[in-house]
């Protein structure tokens, strides 16, 4: 199987690159924003059909959510454009397509966990390129696998995890949110469960989050005392830490369509995480991530 990886240096294509290593038969080209430009069409297309893959998995994305709403082209750009020529170019070539989305589709109102049938409705402007990132998949090229992720973390990149160790080293006392619930998704997990299906020839969007929920504060507070970090952690309600961008108050993500296709392999959030700290609680702890 011939494997084209874009944004291998994210964290999520990191996670990409070392899994699919390591696996036989596979012919990996993986490709960072420097490497191949999602924004190029003509090099994509160009690049697409040298090579010639069976698969193209799309790591690319602007991810800076409050940032997203000063610099709006740019967002727009890589998470609509650059995402719509990434399917036509995969389309062209007769390849599938896999595109990450978020639970940021939502804007966090039903208080239940939202399933594939809910109506997205994003409150801010990353959510919506991400939304429009979705449509333009499905438009440019009908295989394609779409999975929306939320809260995602691990050894690679930034993420909540080393900010949060990092605070705790500076300053010994953290104001963390109390009042926004979802769910902690290791980049490993994800990873697992897209080649599943991409093994399984699979097509369609599906949420693809570790399961269960918690809270921003009871996160935190789980981050510190799995690595005995000597801080305080104190919760706060959302309008005591004002951002650029409005997060939804509820976006946890239930896997319905892969229960309902017995293909769910996330596991609960919890037990993902603490693999994760055993794995990774030294380097986490020595900043050598």
């Amino acid at each position: 199987m011939k494997i084209i990886l874009l944004g291998s240096s994210g964290q999520l294509g990191k996670e990409f690159e070392k899994f699919l290593l390591e696996k036989e038969n596979i012919e990996l080209h993986a490709f960072s924003h420097n490497e191949l430009d999602i924004l190029d069409l003509q090099k994509l297309v160009n690049k697409f059909q040298e090579i010639s893959p069976n698969v193209v998995i799309n790591c690319a994305a602007y991810t800076k959510v409050d940032q997203a709403e000063v610099e709006q082209s740019l967002a727009y750009q890589v998470n609509a454009i650059g995402v719509k020529n990434v399917s036509f170019a995969s389309f062209k070539v007769n390849a599938k397509v896999v595109y990450f989305s978020t639970d940021y589709v939502f804007d966090g109102l039903k208080g239940t966990p939202y399933d594939e049938f809910n109506e997205p409705n994003p409150e801010s402007l990353y959510g919506n390129s991400k939304l429009m990132g979705e449509i333009y998949t499905r438009e440019h090229n009908p295989n394609h696998i779409i999975l929306r992720i939320s809260w995602l973390y691990g050894i690679n990149g930034s993420n909540f995890v080393k900010t949060i160790i990092r605070l705790a080293k500076e300053r010994g006392e953290l104001r963390v949110v109390n009042d926004q619930i979802g769910t902690p998704t290791y980049t490993l997990d994800v990873v697992r469960q897209t080649w599943k299906l991409i093994q399984g020839d699979i097509v369609g969007l599906y949420h693809s989050a570790n399961m269960g929920q918690t809270t921003w504060f009871e996160f935190a507070k789980k981050i510190v005392e799995k690595l005995d970090l000597n801080a305080k952690v104190i919760p706060i309600k959302t309008e005591e830490f004002p951002t650029l961008a409005k997060r939804p108050k509820f976006s946890v993500l239930e896997n319905y369509l892969l229960q309902l296709e017995n293909k769910n392999t996330m596991r609960n959030w919890e037990e993902a995480f603490d693999d994760f700290i055993t794995k990774y609680k030294t380097e986490l702890l020595s900043g050598g991530f």
